[in-house]
């Protein structure tokens, strides 16, 4: 889920259940770039210690580069398998490595164009 979402409600009580129903198989992971479709977490819910609060609800939570696969590989090669549910919040950056989207909010609901397609093509290569 994107870290946007955690505004809601229904998410705080699947996150009390996981530990409450001991769902070890369980493994949430959260795209954190801080922003919503509306704009910047920070200006519209600030979440703070999104770390410290799932922990709170018991989970197995870990925070990594969501950009790094050495990480990412290491992580779910590592993942716990006891009963608590697991939590990774993959610290990301919205849009990155291209010019026109990189920190770009806009990019939330937009569509590519061709030109755009190419730009990024170039971009990468």
């Amino acid at each position: 889920m994107g870290d946007g979402e955690c505004n809601e409600g229904s998410v705080w009580e699947a996150l009390m259940a996981g530990p409450n129903f001991n769902l070890g198989n369980l493994n949430l992971i959260i795209d954190k770039n801080n922003f919503q479709q509306t704009g910047n977490n920070k200006t519209i819910m600030n979440l703070e210690n999104l770390k410290n609060k799932i922990e709170s609800f018991g989970w197995n939570t870990t925070e990594i580069d969501g950009h790094n696969i050495d990480e990412l590989y290491t992580y779910f090669k590592n993942i716990n398998n006891d009963s608590k549910p697991n939590a990774l919040i993959a610290n990301t950056i919205k849009g990155k490595g291209f010019s026109f989207s990189e920190n770009n909010n806009t990019w939330h609901h937009s569509i590519l164009t061709k030109e755009l397609y190419d730009k990024a093509l170039n971009e990468i290569e």
